[in-house]
């Protein structure tokens, strides 16, 4: 292989070698470029896929580094997009459920203004009516509302 390119050294001179060896350089050798662990190598990647090529490539990289691509980008909004839905479903729930709170303790306040208003009401012979110590037992066991009364 050395004997032949020797001879060709000889035949194109100094001249025609250093200009292959330049434009080797520049350009680099035919075909080589499609080989990918060649071109990561330092300065075989230069030689095999050319100055220009690989120079090239560095700037496409330097250039898109910092760029969201479409992907990326689709991915981002359309999470955001779910997230927001769930979070206006949420509040929504939420909402609804405070509704049914405030109406369960309505009804709990009604029924037991009933409760009162009927304890009140009755003023019968067979001692319905509520002693101190009746309030007093359910002031201990939890109702607050006929505590301090």
């Amino acid at each position: 292989m050395f004997a032949v390119l020797g001879a060709m050294a000889r035949l194109i001179g100094i001249g025609g070698v250093l200009f292959i060896g330049l434009l080797i350089y520049e350009e680099g050798i035919p075909g080589a470029d499609r080989i990918p662990f060649l071109t990561s190598i330092p300065i075989v990647g230069d030689l095999t896929a050319g100055r220009v090529h690989t120079y090239a490539a560095q700037q496409v990289k330097l250039a898109t580094s910092n760029m969201v691509t479409k992907f990326e980008r689709d991915t981002i909004a359309s999470q955001l997009a779910e997230e927001r839905r769930r979070s206006t479903e949420a509040a929504q729930i939420a909402e609804e459920y405070r509704k049914r709170a405030d109406a369960a303790l309505r009804e709990n306040e009604q029924a037991q203004d009933k409760l009162e208003k009927a304890i009140a009401e009755d003023t019968g012979t067979d001692s319905p009516n509520w002693s101190d110590a009746d309030l007093q037992w359910l002031c201990e066991h939890g109702s607050t509302r006929y505590c301090g009364r």
